[in-house]
């Protein structure tokens, strides 16, 4: 996969990719566009030096998110300890405090107060099972933490699914990122974004703009990866394929927007092998 690494911050400030109307660039970041800062660029954790070494657990959420989670201090360069996150660090800093300063938040129990999150930055490399720490040493540790600990229950709001929203808007490049459900998108009887199942996992297509900005640049990179046009379902009826071709090029957000209006019997035009693999997170 050709990961976002390159990506600068300002890039993925970029304005939002319109759908069918208009979307405003950061929906969900939790504040106007007037307030929001350009956000620093920064060092993803798979492009840290040491990373298959210390994420060589196949279960833990750094593993699985490795190119979307930003490194807890930067390149770890040979020699030199490299702090290339540290601006990014109190930049997501501010973010948090003005969610946790709320009297209602509703926080995880990792993210929840000062108790837990002490200040923006630590650039201490050893590891820590104690309270309160540095913003960037509490995403590290939830990095570390087998994926069970994000996956959503039935009841809601659990600590698993606010835990996977704070992660991905504290410790990611991509933000918020809010399922069809979360995002209270509507669609029609007898479609794939109504089913229940799918509403709790499929991306939201309003907002989410720094999700679909990276992985429209995933999908229609060279290469390989797993989310590369590459790995689209062979079918010459399939929209995934058709849709990505060189003379469409459709935005990725688009194909699965249409998908999420398909019919639920439609299997050969959007296929849920495609759906899980382009439109989730």
């Amino acid at each position: 996969m050709a990961s976002p690494a390159a990506i600068g911050g300002g890039a993925l400030g970029a304005a939002a990719i319109g759908v069918g109307g208009a979307y405003l660039a950061g929906a969900f970041e939790g504040k106007g566009d007037s307030e929001v800062e350009v956000e620093p660029n920064r060092v993803l954790l798979v492009n840290e030096t040491d990373f298959s070494s210390v994420y060589s657990t196949a279960d833990w959420i750094g593993k699985e998110y490795k190119n979307y989670l930003v490194a807890p201090i930067g390149s770890k360069g040979e020699g030199n300890l490299k702090t290339d996150n540290q601006k990014w660090w109190e930049w997501s800093y501010k973010r948090w405090q003005a969610d946790s300063g709320k009297t209602d938040n509703d926080l995880s129990d990792e993210f929840k107060n000062k108790d837990k999150v002490s200040s923006d930055f630590s650039d201490s490399t050893a590891t820590s099972n104690t309270s309160p720490k540095a913003l960037n040493k509490v995403c590290e540790a939830v990095y570390k933490q087998n994926k069970s600990t994000i996956t959503t229950l039935e009841s809601s709001p659990d600590n698993q699914s606010r835990l996977k929203r704070d992660l991905f808007k504290y410790c990611s490049v991509l933000g918020e990122v809010k399922t069809i459900s979360e995002a209270k998108e509507v669609y029609g009887s007898n479609t794939k974004g109504k089913e229940d199942a799918n509403v709790k996992k499929f991306v939201a297509v309003n907002g989410n703009d720094k999700f679909w900005k990276v992985r429209n640049e995933e999908f229609y990179t060279d290469g390989d990866g797993d989310k590369s046009k590459s790995k689209v379902t062979d079918n010459s009826s399939n929209e995934f394929k058709v849709k990505s071709s060189e003379n469409s090029r459709s935005e990725i957000r688009v194909i699965c927007k249409e998908a999420y209006e398909s019919g639920t019997t439609d299997t050969q035009n959007y296929p849920s092998a495609d759906m899980e693999k382009f439109c989730t997170l």
